[in-house]
């Protein structure tokens, strides 16, 4: 039967590793920031520019769904003259498993 406070105890014991999990969720439901993910999947390093001209979206854009992506740690940055780029975050366990299931 259906038990509410059940329910309760059971989302209150979130660990911080399905705490990482929710979020890399909800920031990969966003179609753009999914085909971006997508995209580093097969490059080891890209910078916005590319990627904008990849998905044939704005730079702003795509810097502003890339905030979000590191924000959740599934991407680190590094700065190359006036160029901004990212990778993937390869030595999380999740972000390999997010790699291998999508």
């Amino acid at each position: 039967m259906f038990n509410v406070s059940t329910i309760h105890k059971s989302i209150s014991n979130i660990s911080s590793q399905e705490e990482h999990l929710i979020n890399a969720m909800q920031a990969l439901g966003d179609k753009t920031r999914y085909k971006m993910f997508k995209i580093m999947q097969t490059n080891k390093q890209m910078c916005v520019s590319e990627i904008a001209n990849e998905l044939g979206i704005s730079v702003p854009a795509v810097s502003q769904n890339f905030r979000i992506l590191e924000l959740v740690g599934l991407v680190d940055k590094q700065r190359f003259g006036q160029k901004m780029c990212y990778k993937l975050k390869l030595n999380d366990p999740l972000i390999r498993k997010l790699v291998k299931i999508t």
